[in-house]
């Protein structure tokens, strides 16, 4: 094989593995793509969740209110309910509205409490008392059992997915040096091509093989 044909075939070859590397960086950029794609979901799912979360406290801190506001009454109208009988139980001349206003009274303020969940009503000194401790951690459990409330783990996930994504990219170098190098392969002598031939080929090699890795682990 003449000199001529042997450098026209190793000038062939440059080319393939120039477009070869281009390609591979290519690819390797549209992942890196992909994968940053992923963290801006990931971002998104914690803005969802910050948002779930403080809508779930206002929604929480406005049934405490309602919830105490029912065990107030409650207990208003069963001391109310308490004195009247009280009244009618010393003096016969109670007029029988009184007690029929007692119970009716009795009725609605039952009918109030039967709104609440009784387990998170506890009697402390002969009076009604309302466990709002309990019944945030409750709620708080339900509603984290329906959504994703806290948005530190999507936080987490979208920071490793952009590390992932910017040493992807950074690959892209490894490529680069691979063309210039084949590129100046193209330009040297016979035995110059052999050596940034090789150069070029380990360059290539370091950021295809790197570039695998994290692709597959």
């Amino acid at each position: 094989m003449s000199e001529n044909e042997a450098s026209d075939k190793h000038r062939t070859l440059l080319s393939i593995l120039i477009a070869l590397a281009a390609v591979t960086g290519a690819l390797v950029s549209w992942h890196a793509l992909r994968v940053g794609g992923a963290a801006s979901g990931e971002d998104g799912k914690a803005v969802t969740a910050a948002l779930d979360e403080a809508a779930s406290e206002s929604a929480i801190a406005s049934e405490i209110f309602g919830y105490l506001t029912n065990a107030r009454r409650f207990q208003l109208h069963r001391d109310n309910a308490k004195a009247v009988r009280e009244d009618a139980m010393k003096n016969a001349a109670v007029p029988d509205r009184w007690l029929d206003e007692w119970q009716g009274e009795s009725i609605r303020a039952q009918a109030r409490i039967a709104e609440l969940d009784t387990d998170f009503l506890k009697i402390e000194g002969g009076r009604w008392t309302f466990d709002r401790e309990r019944y945030e951690r409750t709620r708080r459990s339900q509603i984290a059992m329906e959504k994703a409330l806290d948005p530190a783990p999507f936080i987490e996930r979208s920071a490793a997915k952009r590390r992932e994504a910017n040493l992807l990219v950074s690959f892209n170098a490894l490529f680069a040096a691979a063309i210039f190098l084949f590129t100046v392969a193209l330009k040297t002598d016979l035995r110059g091509k052999l050596v940034w031939t090789a150069a070029g080929g380990l360059a290539y090699l370091a950021g295809a093989g790197l570039a695998l890795w994290r692709v597959l682990t």
